[in-house]
């Protein structure tokens, strides 16, 4: 069960969702973050997609992860159907069963828009694609006996098996591709914390403050705009997860008025600024 925002934002209610689904669109189309981890494997089709400032090209096969302090989008360049599994797992649920030799949220605890894909053998896609099916299947089905111990036992299993396979791959492999649109979210990623406009971005890029924002909308099909505002509050997440206040928060982040970052922030995570401190003391 989700709930959705303005900015797209996602709130699981739920500590593990699973869902095959098949489309020509994502469901989230500008760039996003949940207030869980995310594992998304594209089982047919052929779709781009963003983390941070990073693309990856994905085919069948490809698996990626999100945690939940990275932005991200999918991008269907040809307009064709695509399948996909997409499984989140809230981390407070997850984490009274990690040990000291099996982190089972290890994959997720990586530098945002780094080593987000993971590559499967054949072996692997097949037993992750048997074992979602098992845990969509106890998720939907609450009320038969053990059907609460089989979502929970699974959920461990597939991520163990992810964690596997994604300690087993190489960073050269999976390294994201060039894109038109990287100099500016490079840019915008070392400024953020600063005054951004369109027309200090594109003066300091040496490029037409039109041409820019249309470069940027071709590419990542959002504006730049949205791509600052869901970055900030991002930082804003991590900020207070490291323990600053609401408003050092606020202008650390690069928000400049503190009743707008509390209306964004809402917006764009599912929650105040003071709630989800409280949440992760």
């Amino acid at each position: 069960m989700k709930k959705e925002s303005p900015y797209h934002y996602s709130e699981f209610t739920d500590p593990i969702s699973c869902d095959f689904t098949t489309s020509n669109m994502a469901g989230n189309v500008d760039f996003h973050m949940h207030n869980s981890h995310e594992i998304y494997l594209l089982v047919d089709g052929h779709i781009q997609y963003f983390v941070e400032n990073a693309c990856y090209d994905m085919s069948p096969g490809s698996l990626i992860l999100f945690s939940n302090r990275e932005i991200h989008k999918a991008i269907n360049t040809s307009n064709e159907p695509f399948t996909r599994l997409v499984i989140h797992v809230n981390p407070t649920y997850i984490r009274p069963y990690c040990t000291p030799l099996t982190n089972l949220l290890d994959c997720f605890h990586r530098d945002p828009g780094k080593n987000n894909l993971v590559l499967l053998s054949q072996t692997d896609h097949e037993l992750l694609i048997s074992m979602a099916k098992n845990l969509e299947k106890a998720i939907k089905n609450r009320r038969p006996y053990g059907s609460d111990l089989t979502a929970l036992t699974t959920i461990i299993q597939i991520l163990i098996l992810i964690n596997q396979a994604w300690q087993n791959t190489g960073s050269v492999k999976t390294a994201p591709r060039p894109h038109r649109a990287q100099a500016i979210m490079n840019y915008i990623d070392d400024h953020l914390t600063e005054p951004l406009t369109l027309d200090s971005i594109s003066l300091a890029l040496s490029l037409d403050k039109y041409y820019l924002s249309h470069l940027f909308k071709s590419e990542t099909e959002s504006s730049i705009f949205q791509y600052i505002v869901v970055k900030r509050v991002a930082l804003a997440k991590e900020l207070l997860f490291k323990g600053h206040t609401v408003s050092e928060a606020c202008h650390l982040s690069g928000f400049v008025d503190y009743s707008n970052f509390i209306r964004t922030f809402r917006q764009t995570t599912g929650c105040t600024p003071g709630q989800f401190k409280r949440l992760n003391p």
